[in-house]
């Protein structure tokens, strides 16, 4: 039972009301973790509400790692959150009643799901075991504020071998999820008020992330047809910009070179640093691996940012970064939190890198993902050809829709109540620019008759026979 109250005529979108209505009831002890959250389904039900409306209100704490999402058991509260303080909201001083009643999508594309069928799971538990035995009491404690020096020697050597990045495993740091990190990226600039550039559309998580902490977000503009905007970048008054360049999420595409030569020289110019998000750049399924920013950065004014949630698993929640020496240096004289990875999972994935392991299940899953992938583009193309746009580049675990003449919502909507899961990406887009988002599709945790299958059901539902 969870009580919960939307307010309908308020000028605060309902999937906001709904998102920290839960985000609240979390950071407030009510909902503890291993909770399993109320269907989609029921939640609209019971609220009056549509399930795409819930669905972006769960799609944003997902995002934020506050919940996760379990494949046809539904979404629950993670393991270790670390919370932020509780607001206030009206929501919490009413009282709704929600039921919970089971749901089980056919064909779910969610992002943010990982194909767990080829996991190794008899290496890595071999992993698990052998980091007890030999490290002992020392993972049973806190461990490192930093992190694991023994994981981050390996992230060091990684990140040299596959990006490019020579970087000092002193000046790396790891966490229990990319939004932790950010939080300590702006502890850094605490001398100054934080005015930050975000991609539009972009990571609303960590958009949110940065608003909590207390600084001035300002959207930079991002299409398919002409990329990033720097001159928007140079105009905005930015000190720090956080840039996906790899795969732009949630629109895939790649930063041209002639790009990320302007937006370091701008860094360098403005003596501004950036993030960068080096998400999904593991899968890559056509030529060679782009170049990071930080791998082409002369003069340290790039963060690097990685995760392991979808080369490794996303239950491992272990994100690292790599400072900029000055930063680094000044981390090291602040008073830092006890670290929230866990020691444990910190030292057998450190020993999961060292064996190769990760290098030969990085490979393996490469190409498990390049035949969904082709597999999902070709059902696509073959199910609904001239009437929808594809969006995204050859590379990552999901795929963008736009479906000519039609409201995505209803789409979606329509999609959901036959049991097919299909996501909206309004959330990731300012309000100015939300009016006809693409639909994202994922497929990382579905297999190719799956996806096959699903897109087939789809274009049915949504075409006809024609």
């Amino acid at each position: 039972m969870v009580s919960c109250f939307i307010e309908k005529d308020s000028k605060t979108p309902i999937y906001k009301q709904l998102y920290e209505f839960y985000r609240n009831e979390m950071h407030s002890g009510n909902l503890k973790e291993g909770t399993k959250l109320p269907s989609v389904r029921a939640l609209s039900v019971s609220l009056g509400i549509s399930k795409n409306t819930v669905n972006e209100a769960y799609q944003q704490l997902v995002a934020e790692g506050y919940i996760e999402s379990r494949l046809k058991k539904g979404y629950w509260v993670v393991p270790n959150l670390e919370f932020l303080p509780v607001s206030n909201n009206r929501m919490l001083q009413h009282a709704e009643k929600v039921h919970t009643v089971p749901v089980e999508m056919q064909f779910d594309f969610q992002y943010g799901d990982v194909d767990l069928e080829h996991f190794p799971m008899k290496i890595w538990k071999k992993c698990l075991q052998d980091s007890l035995e030999i490290a002992g009491k020392e993972v049973l404690l806190y461990g490192n504020k930093q992190g694991s020096v023994f994981l981050r020697q390996q992230i060091a050597t990684y990140l040299y071998r596959s990006r490019g990045i020579k970087c000092n495993y002193e000046d790396i740091v790891i966490s229990a999820g990319t939004n932790q990190l950010i939080r300590k990226i702006v502890s850094l600039f605490s001398d100054q008020k934080v005015t930050v550039a975000m991609e539009n559309p972009g990571y609303d998580g960590v958009k949110q992330t940065f608003i909590s902490a207390g600084c001035d977000v300002r959207h930079i503009p991002v299409s398919v047809e002409f990329g990033y905007d720097v001159q928007a970048l140079k105009a905005s008054g930015c000190k720090t910009a956080y840039i996906t360049p790899s795969h732009q999420f949630p629109l895939g595409t790649i930063m041209p070179a002639a790009t990320r030569l302007q937006v370091l020289k701008w860094a360098e110019q403005t003596e501004s640093y950036i993030i960068e998000d080096d998400y999904d750049s593991e899968f890559r399924y056509e030529g060679a691996p782009i170049a990071s920013l930080k791998g082409l950065d002369r003069h340290d004014r790039v963060i690097y940012a990685g995760t392991f949630s979808k080369s490794f698993l996303p239950s491992i929640r272990i994100s690292y970064m790599v400072l900029p020496k000055a930063l680094s240096d000044k981390l090291s004289h602040q008073s830092l939190d006890s670290q929230n990875a866990s020691p444990i999972l910190q030292h057998a994935l450190a020993l999961f890198m060292e064996r190769d392991h990760f290098d030969r299940h990085l490979r393996k899953m490469k190409k498990i993902y390049k035949e969904k992938y082709e597999a999902l583009n070709f059902a696509l193309q073959k199910h609904m050809g001239n009437k929808i746009e594809i969006i995204g580049g050859k590379a990552g675990l999901h795929l963008l829709i736009n479906v000519y003449d039609r409201s995505h919502a209803q789409l979606i909507e329509n999609a959901w109540n036959h049991s097919i899961g299909v996501y909206s990406t309004a959330s990731y887009y300012t309000q100015q620019t939300a009016s006809h988002c693409p639909i994202i599709l994922g497929f990382g945790g579905l297999s190719v008759e799956e996806i096959k299958e699903g897109i087939d059901s789809l274009a049915t539902l949504w075409f006809g026979d024609c």
